[in-house]
């Protein structure tokens, strides 16, 4: 379920168009150092933009600091959120009152250097999105290994994936981030989905924050939250490539449990009808019928998807236009 990639006009420069920044706030944090830095980033671009910073509104300290910067600084718009809920549902709160054409996403603590910034812009070229990656890490081992799991999934479900899939700095064109945010935001899914939506999607390597700056920064190993990322990574393998057809994804799986199921309850009555072997307490035979039960009703879930599908098939989008390209009449 590929969609064309949203082509941008030759005439729309990316000088000409505004900017519209995503910042999301941690909690109990002081963002005074953090916003200064993209402050003079932004500024430095000579493009018109927008900083959205995105805070729990059930931090007083935070509220009262971010009123303070907004009174002498016009481009920031403060958005504070009740209920909180996580990083993600901020990120889809302040996605829908954007107004720039471009949108930047940015990490609530130092991440990227301030140049990179720019550099993303250059990068973007005709593409719809342009994905960071840090050079020089340095992670620790628990950050490896959260890094290699998640990877590894997302490259085994889609066949592709970036190389810091972690790093939150993201610059996306506005209808495109229309269209993946329908998916739901998971920031670490944002490329991942528009890849797979037929979107260009674009890395390019940018200077990671300097020790100084990312000194305060203290990572914290979350074990259930990764478990969670990689059970939605799968939900949305199931989403992106059988929505339209989900008796593919069920048939696959019932119908092999079907057949070993079938298979089994074949042997064990030809045994008892040609030869001598009870079939009375015999809980292979309970579990071969379990498994064709099982693998009916698996199938059964694929149809009944099918049938939502057909009944709701032309109000669903398989593609998106790219360009229509007619005759000159006057040739």
């Amino acid at each position: 379920m590929n969609m064309a990639k949203f082509d941008m006009p030759a005439d729309k420069a990316t000088e000409k168009q505004m900017l519209s920044a995503i910042v999301v706030i941690e909690q109990n944090q002081d963002p005074t150092a953090l916003l200064g830095g993209y402050r003079r980033a932004l500024d430095a671009l000579n493009m018109e933009y927008e900083l959205i910073a995105v805070t729990d509104a059930r931090d007083d300290t935070l509220t009262g600091l971010m009123d303070g910067l907004k009174a002498d600084w016009p481009q920031l718009v403060f958005l504070a959120k009740r209920p909180w809920g996580s990083d993600d549902a901020a990120l889809a709160a302040a996605a829908k009152r954007v107004n720039g054409d471009l949108v930047l996403t940015l990490a609530g603590w130092p991440e990227i250097a301030e140049g990179s910034i720019a550099n993303m812009l250059d990068a973007l070229g005709d593409h719809d999105m342009v994905v960071a990656t840090r050079s020089d890490r340095v992670d620790t081992a628990a950050q490896g290994l959260r890094t290699k799991v998640l990877q590894g999934t997302l490259k085994t479900l889609f066949g592709h994936v970036h190389k810091d899939v972690f790093c939150r700095a993201r610059l996306i064109r506005r209808e495109v981030l229309d269209d993946v945010a329908s998916f739901g935001v998971r920031q670490h899914f944002i490329p991942t989905i528009a890849a797979e939506r037929g979107y260009s999607v674009v890395e390019t390597v940018v200077d990671p924050v300097d020790a100084q700056a990312a000194a305060g920064t203290r990572f914290v190993f979350k074990p259930l939250g990764h478990v969670r990322a990689l059970f939605d990574a799968v939900a949305l393998y199931v989403v992106l490539k059988f929505l339209r057809r989900p008796l593919r994804f069920f048939g696959s799986i019932g119908l092999p449990i079907f057949l070993v199921g079938a298979l089994a309850t074949a042997v064990l009555i030809i045994g008892r009808l040609f030869g001598d072997t009870a079939l009375a307490d015999r809980p292979a035979l309970i579990f071969s019928v379990l498994m064709v039960v099982l693998g009916v009703q698996i199938i059964a879930l694929g149809l009944v998807g099918e049938i939502i599908i057909f009944a709701n098939n032309r109000r669903m989008k398989q593609y998106m236009v790219q360009s229509v390209i007619r005759k000159d009449p006057e040739e």
